[in-house]
């Protein structure tokens, strides 16, 4: 059987980069690096979307539309036990029917269907517009209700929004999780190879909860920057990506840096659009280019708008407000945990209980403070141990070191040893979310337009945390600080602070 471009399937998987030919199969001349004609002209040439991924979607769908539904059900139930209004349940049925309405809101924000396009799948980065949708449709139905013959009242509004505003999102978390559980994961390949699609690769092998499957790469094997990514294989050459879409049912191709021309990837990446494949651009200037990014057309021309390292006073007074609030409030709270384990650590070893060690500052280097989760003197013991260091050479990591005491293992674990910091950002050293502060010899190691880290106050929490600390190495993680600086906002330094919760309370801290 032949595709509508005339080249047979058994054809197109039998041709490698060279164009040799299996025995007994005809040849399909290939030039190295280069995707035939007739093969991206073909509408159908690419496999089309397994049904298994547009079932997940389907569901995934469902289950947002519903979560809102139930989210909102139930802060209405709560407002209703805590400010009865007037009248009976049931007489406010069609009140609580109209609520149903913000599916279609939630629709027209394309809060159901950027899943589908997306990787990381996060309720946390749809919370600005998903609070903006609660806060509009709250609103609008304490000023409609009265004209449908329902009273509201100003504290059941106000109880309504603060109810929904926890369990919409919750519901929405519990949703995705749902999906994630009930589904196979999204299976997908990187075309292109190098360094690159060695860190895509790593990132999604150490992030399971995206729900992606990487199962390889495809590119030239001959390819200079060819590099072999872990545990990711590499499948075949670029003109078999087809043949590869279709055996190992992909949903979705990243593409990555690769050696072939604009125009052969422009043709790759509109036709696998036509055979509704999912397509994720890596692209140009990537190290640059963060969150904040605005999408721009200039007559028809789509263009990325980034802004400057500019920041208002304003907003770093309100910035700093934050922190001393935080942090004083922190101090007091968890004054009976702070007491509780500096005992701990006293009972458990020989030492102080505070660990002081130097780190680089905004502008000057200050003495950060930790519960000591070492024995005493383990500095000392660094040079003895540094043919042991699993990390990338600029900084000293060791998964079972010896120097941890058995107190201090579980302090790290659960990330209560940083505790301590909070009197750090109290003085103004530190703030609640920040660049990582480094000890002097890493420091040293940051060169040229890295330095601008160094333009915001180093914190307690950041980006390198929230990713995953010991599996991310020195050189991504200066660069992840430095895309914080550059597009620092109030709303990013919330959303790394929500982000910091589970991986504490999942014991992800190291």
């Amino acid at each position: 059987m032949r595709t509508e471009a005339g080249v047979a399937p058994e054809e197109v998987r039998s041709a490698d980069m060279t164009g040799d030919a299996v025995v007994g199969v005809p040849r399909l001349h290939v030039a190295p690096g280069e995707v035939p004609e007739r093969l991206l002209e073909a509408p159908g040439t690419f496999a089309a979307a397994d049904r298994a991924d547009s079932r997940r979607d389907s569901a995934r769908r469902r289950l947002l539309a519903g979560a809102d539904v139930l989210g909102l059900l139930l802060a209405y139930l709560a407002t209703w036990v805590l400010a009865p209004p007037p009248g009976t349940l049931a007489a406010r049925a069609p009140l609580a029917t109209a609520l149903l309405g913000w599916v279609v809101v939630n629709k027209l924000l394309g809060l159901y269907d950027r899943d589908d396009k997306v990787i990381h799948r996060s309720t946390l980065d749809e919370l600005p517009k998903l609070l903006h949708s609660i806060t509009l449709g709250t609103l609008i139905v304490y000023l409609v209700a009265p004209l449908l013959g329902v009273e509201v009242h100003r504290e059941q509004t106000i109880l309504f929004l603060a109810f929904a505003c926890l369990t919409v999102p919750g519901a929405r978390t519990l949703a995705r999780a749902t999906v994630r559980r009930a589904f196979a994961p999204e299976r997908c390949v990187i075309l292109g190879s190098g360094e690159v699609a060695r860190v895509i690769a790593r990132k999604l092998h150490s992030h399971p909860e995206y729900g992606v499957e990487l199962v390889g790469y495809v590119d030239d094997p001959r390819a200079e920057n060819a590099v072999a990514a872990p545990s990711a294989p590499w499948l075949g050459a670029i003109p078999q990506l087809d043949a590869i879409c279709r055996e190992h049912e992909i949903d979705r191709v990243i593409v990555s840096f690769s050696g072939l021309s604009n125009d052969r990837m422009l043709d790759i990446v509109r036709t696998a659009k036509r055979a509704q494949l999912k397509i994720t651009i890596v692209p140009r200037l990537h190290e640059a280019i963060g969150h904040s990014v605005e999408v721009d057309e200039v007559e028809g021309m789509t263009v990325l708008s980034l802004r400057g390292l500019s920041r208002s006073r304003s907003s770093l007074a309100i910035k700093r407000a934050l922190d001393v609030a935080g942090a004083a409030l922190g101090l007091i709270v968890l004054s009976p945990l702070l007491a509780a384990i500096a005992l701990v650590v006293r009972l458990d070893s020989r030492g102080p209980v505070l660990y002081r060690q130097r780190r680089m500052g905004r502008d000057d280097s200050f003495q950060m403070l930790k519960f000591r989760s070492m024995v005493d003197g383990a500095d000392d013991l660094k040079a003895s141990l540094r043919h042991l260091n699993e990390a990338d050479g600029v900084m000293f990591k060791i998964a079972r070191d010896p120097r941890i005491t058995r107190a201090g293992r579980f302090l790290r674990r659960t990330s209560l040893d940083e505790l301590p910091q909070l009197w750090n950002v109290l003085r103004g050293e530190m703030s609640l979310v920040g660049p990582r502060p480094l000890v002097p010899d890493e420091d040293d190691q940051v060169m040229g337009w890295h330095r601008a880290r160094l333009e915001l106050t180093p914190g307690l929490t950041g980006p390198w945390q929230v990713a995953g600390r010991n599996r991310v190495p020195f050189g991504e993680m200066v660069k992840m600080d430095y895309l914080y600086v550059a597009e620092w906002s109030l709303w990013n330094d919330v959303r790394l602070l929500l982000r910091t919760l589970p991986v504490v309370l999942l014991g992800r801290g190291h």
